[in-house]
């Protein structure tokens, strides 16, 4: 190969990386405007951020409404028609609302599952009721945790505090080996130790889904 045709040759594989790794946005919500055509919410449904208004991070903020869910039911986004990719980013602001029993033994844990095309990338336990609750959602870094067993609304009272995290620079949930034309995520907060809406639920803002 002649140094012309070697130098075309690397900048064509410059480009075919550079390409590779654009970020694509295929989905992006704030939940202000109801719940998009493309998630099935179960029993979620949008409501006021209330004490969560204004956590933020960098241009992610919680504000106007959420989707608040029940533990134990199950949010579905589909995406159709994904461009050619060979990685997905799933980013959200996660609200842990009320009393999560993390790990447990009794109640036996409350842990965020997110699957993709039915297999798991991110299960963790979530605790808020008491300081000796495992959790064992550990962020990696440190300001992902945008706030730790505060009153931020809902539900009043000793075992009633809620936290919020950013979970979209989480490596499990930025860099997820994907190269399908469609995707089916799916999150909910399951366990033995799940309850009603009154006693603990879990919420989301900012959801937004990328390829590259």
């Amino acid at each position: 190969m002649t140094r012309t045709l070697f130098a075309l040759a690397l900048a064509a594989a410059s480009l075919s990386a550079q390409a590779a790794a654009t970020k694509i946005t295929v989905f992006k919500t704030s939940f202000d405007n109801g719940v998009p055509a493309q998630i099935a919410p179960g029993t979620a449904a949008t409501e006021g951020v209330q004490g969560y208004a204004g956590l933020a991070y960098g241009k992610r903020v919680f504000g106007g409404q959420m989707l608040r869910s029940a533990t134990g039911n199950v949010v579905t986004l589909t995406l159709t028609d994904l461009p050619a990719h060979r990685h997905l980013g799933i980013d959200f602001l996660f609200a842990a609302i009320d009393s999560l029993d993390g790990t447990g033994t009794f109640p036996s844990g409350d842990f965020l599952n997110v699957e993709v095309d039915g297999v798991s990338v991110f299960r963790e336990s979530f605790a808020n009721a008491t300081e000796s609750q495992v959790q064992s959602y550990q962020p990696s870094k440190p300001g992902f945790v945008l706030a730790r067993r505060v009153d931020l609304g809902f539900s009043q009272g000793t075992y009633y505090l809620d936290s919020a995290y950013w979970l979209g620079g989480e490596p499990r949930l930025k860099r997820i080996a994907h190269t399908a034309s469609s995707a089916v995520i799916t999150f909910r907060i399951e366990g033995e130790g799940i309850q009603d809406l009154n006693d603990e639920s879990w919420g989301m803002d900012a959801l937004k889904v990328v390829v590259y």
